[in-house]
């Protein structure tokens, strides 16, 4: 049996986090360049456009997102749709990210994105390990004002 560190919100409030409708954002800097943004509640029309807002505010100079979406009660179509606008934040950004789900968002993602196109992870482990190896992968590159691209 092995254990995982569970992120969740601070009790004491921050500036970080938010609270909007039924649900508690709040956001850790793990490094200089990895940020894990974490959701407890329920995310719904009430919520949805704010949390995307609140992901795209937080991930300004970080090339990497945890979304770690474990403690979510409820999960409906606008987190779907907060999912879709931070995909889209992170692709024209260039932040690699993994989704971590509880089994509202699961269920639900299985309906809106059947073909897995969300970086949809089983695990926090899981999630750190395939943003871990993106990381990789952008430092083999090194960029030449000669050559241009090239393999480190």
């Amino acid at each position: 049996m092995r254990s995982e560190q569970i992120f969740r919100p601070r009790i004491a409030s921050t500036d970080d986090q938010q609270r909007c409708g039924s649900a508690v954002f709040d956001v850790r800097h793990c490094s200089s360049h990895r940020v894990a943004v974490a959701v407890i509640g329920e995310v719904d029309a009430v919520n949805g456009r704010e949390l995307g807002r609140y992901v795209e505010r937080h991930t300004g100079i970080s090339r990497q997102l945890v979304l770690d979406l474990r403690a979510v009660d409820f999960f409906g179509s606008f987190g779907f749709t907060a999912l879709y606008y931070i995909s889209v934040h992170c692709s024209r950004n260039d932040v690699d990210w993994a989704i971590v789900g509880s089994p509202a968002v699961r269920r639900l993602l299985s309906i809106c994105d059947p073909e897995g196109e969300l970086p949809l992870v089983d695990d926090l482990a899981t999630a750190l390990g395939r943003l871990d190896r993106l990381a990789q992968r952008r430092h083999q590159f090194v960029w030449s004002s000669r050559t241009g691209w090239r393999a480190g």
